[in-house]
Parts: structure tokens; sequence; C-alpha cells
């Protein structure tokens, strides 16, 4: 899977859009191929988790480490699973007092060659539509409570 890196500006505040990415425990509602999160250990800066995937036919687990540097960086690592090496960082840099610029990065590669084949795009396309996914489900909270 090649490395991927996109950045986009979001109408939310730096310290919103950095809460609801670290919230994984909330990931299975709010992004689609995260079937269930299993939170192993957790501080206030780092979660300890097994994510399991579901992506049409495909379905996988893996164990990560997330670091969050409030309110500006989430670094996600994978420690054991279907990955040789999983790096994911998302940086938050405020524009505005309602606008931030966030920049996620994946570098990853599954240890099997077939995987890597089956599902290497359809991971990485999912991930690529996440900063999208998170903004859609804050416009839809904020509906909820009448924001």
């Amino acid at each position: 899977m090649p490395k991927y890196q996109t950045t986009r500006i979001v109408n939310y505040a730096q310290n919103e859009i950095f809460d609801v990415m670290m919230n994984i425990a909330k990931y299975p509602d709010i992004l689609l191929f995260i079937k269930k999160i299993d939170i192993k250990k957790q501080t206030e800066t780092m979660i300890s988790a097994t994510v399991f995937v579901g992506i049409g036919p495909l379905a996988f687990s893996y164990d990560c480490e997330i670091i969050g540097k409030p309110y500006d960086m989430i670094e996600i690592t994978a420690s054991k699973g279907i990955f040789n090496h999983l790096y994911a960082k998302w940086s938050f840099k405020a524009v505005s007092e309602n606008s931030t610029e966030v920049t996620c990065l994946l570098d990853a590669e599954f240890s099997s060659k077939a995987m890597e084949l089956a599902g290497g795009k359809m991971f990485a396309s999912q991930f690529q539509q996440a900063i999208k996914t998170f903004e859609r489900y804050l416009r839809n909270s904020r509906r909820t409570k009448g924001i």
C-alpha cells in the first residue's frame, strides 16, 4: 500500500475535531469500516486497543497504540496483527477560532501479499475518507443538539 497524505480545512475548532478523533470508542458509530474497538488501556493521552475492521468481504483485526498530543497530533502505530507496519498521523493546526487544518498521513503494509492485493486499496480508500466522515459526524451531532 503506498504512503498516503492529505490535508483538508474543516469548519470546526481545533479542540473539537481533535476530541472527536481521539474518542476511539465512538469509531464503530462514525467509521463504517471499523466494526468494533476493544480498549485495553487508556490514559488521557494514550490508548492501547484492538481494532476490528470489516471492508466488504475482508475482515481483520490489529492491536495498536494511539498517542494524542492535545490538540496538535494523534499518532497510531500497529503493534500486532495483520500489518508488517502501520503508522498513521493526524496533525491539527488552527486556521481560525472555528477552522482547523487537518493533515492525515498513512503508511501501512499488510504482512500478506494476498491481503495487500485484496485489501490495500480498499483500506487506504476508507482511511482517505475519514476526515470527511468525522466532519459529517460533527455536523450531524450539532444538528441533533440544535446548534
